[in-house]
């Protein structure tokens, strides 16, 4: 099955969402995907999480997004450029 396209902001998003589902994660504000090369299962990872104050990130949120990362991986790619002619 062909992986669905997401741009770095939407896995983002999706990844911040199942973040939030678990209190001890609230203080999480952002994380950033970025591209990876030479991976053929993949074309992403989540390369940073973001906690205000530059906090300690809590070891089961850091658990939370690896789990949940390998799950969107299986469904979706990223999208790395978008061409002129293709908007």
């Amino acid at each position: 099955m062909a992986k669905i396209l997401k741009t770095a902001p939407e896995l983002e998003q999706l990844i911040l969402v199942e973040l939030g589902k678990a209190a001890i994660c609230a203080s999480v504000s952002a994380v950033t995907v970025t591209p990876i090369e030479n991976n053929p299962d993949t074309n992403w990872e989540c390369s940073h999480i973001n906690v205000p104050g530059a906090g300690a990130v809590p070891p089961v949120c850091v658990d939370i997004c690896a789990a949940t990362v390998e799950a969107l991986r299986e469904r979706y790619e990223l999208l790395l450029e978008i061409e002129a002619d293709e908007l």
